[in-house]
Formats: structure tokens, C-alpha cells, sequence
């Protein structure tokens, strides 16, 4: 019988480079406090090759900073602001141009395409996947991710971000919306419910 490796998840450098240039758009109170919090991670990510991969503890402290700093409404704002200019993103942009070329732009083409344009920018971070339930609603699945990092939370309230600025590129931003059910912090688990 085969054991299965529990291994944490890593995140691509070039990734947690465009949220903290999401971060040096903030006052800069707010941002010097979110530097402050982070210590020398901060420094490490910037001079980490862009396509290197963070371990989980470096990449946490990054976004356990902004969460603590701005607290959810204002986390998920700013992800949101990464979420929408996702399209602009190295890892992102080749495959979601070439979504959009086959099946234009529209929320449920880039809801559908988050999943794969995900396992670009992370690994090891559970499954992630797409339902459409309506032509003005979808749901994304996370399951299974691990516990070492999606037990605090922060995870859900960052992908709640970034999903909204994925409607916020398909041009429903004033009627986009979040819900999210099912959250199970120890197991990994959530499902975001998103409307327009």
C-alpha cells in the first residue's frame, strides 16, 4: 500500500510579487505596517526569481500581514484590484488569452478557466474546480487544500477577492458578488458562489 506525502503548498515568487505591488498601491501607512509585519520576507520575495517557487511559511506571512493589517473587507478589496488585473499577469496571460480567444470574454469563461490558470501559480494547494449553475452564477470548489495554511482563514478571504476581480475583468463589477459556503478550515475545503 502506497502512504501519501503530506506536502505543504508553494506559491510561484512572480505571483506574490504582483500582490505586493498590490500592497505599495496602498497609503502608505498601511502599507509600511503590512512591510513591517512581513520582516525580511518582504525582501526575500522581491529578490526571489520570479518563476521560484515560496515555501508555504514565506508565502503566509505575506498575506497573514495583509489580512491582519487591513482586516477582511479591505483584504478582499485589494485582491480584488489583483483579481482584476489578472489578465496582465505573466503566469496568467498567455493561457486566459488564448480562453478568451476560443470562447470570449464572458465571467463564466474566466470562472472556468481559473482552475487551470491556478495550477500556474500554485502547487500542492488542493483541487479547484468550476460549475456553472446559471447563466448569471457559477460556483468554484476548493477542495482538499492543506490544513498548515488554510486553517487561518486567510486563504478563503483572499480567493473571495480575487474572484471578484475576475468578474470585475469580464465587466460585471457592479453587479458582482461572493458568497461562500462549506468552509471547513481544518479539512481545506470551500465553495465560493459567485453572481453578477
Amino acid at each position: 500500500m502506497c502512504e501519501t506525502l503530506d506536502v505543504p503548498p508553494a506559491t510561484r515568487a512572480r505571483f506574490a510579487q504582483s500582490i505586493m505591488v498590490e500592497v505599495m498601491r496602498l497609503h502608505p501607512s498601511q502599507r509600511e505596517e503590512i512591510r513591517k509585519r512581513c520582516g525580511m520576507v518582504w525582501q526575500k520575495i522581491e529578490e526571489t526569481p520570479p518563476v521560484a517557487w515560496l515555501d508555504e511559511t514565506t508565502y503566509n506571512t505575506l498575506t497573514d500581514s495583509i489580512r491582519a493589517q487591513l482586516g477582511n473587507e479591505q483584504t478582499i478589496r485589494l485582491y480584488r484590484g489583483l483579481g482584476r488585473r489578472i489578465l496582465e499577469n505573466p503566469n496568467f496571460q498567455s493561457f486566459i488569452e488564448s480562453v478568451i480567444r476560443l470562447f470570449g470574454l464572458s465571467p463564466h469563461t474566466l470562472l472556468k478557466a481559473a482552475p487551470r490558470g491556478r495550477e500556474a501559480v500554485v502547487r500542492d494547494s488542493g483541487t479547484l474546480t468550476y460549475e456553472q449553475v446559471t447563466p448569471y452564477c457559477a460556483k468554484l470548489h476548493l477542495r482538499n487544500f492543506p490544513a498548515s495554511t488554510f486553517k487561518s482563514g486567510t486563504t478563503v478571504v483572499l480567493l473571495s477577492g480575487t474572484f471578484l476581480g475576475l468578474l470585475d475583468a469580464a465587466g460585471v463589477s457592479k453587479t458582482a458578488k461572493v458568497e461562500t459556503t462549506g468552509v471547513d478550515l481544518l479539512a481545506g475545503n470551500a465553495t465560493f458562489i459567485l453572481s453578477w
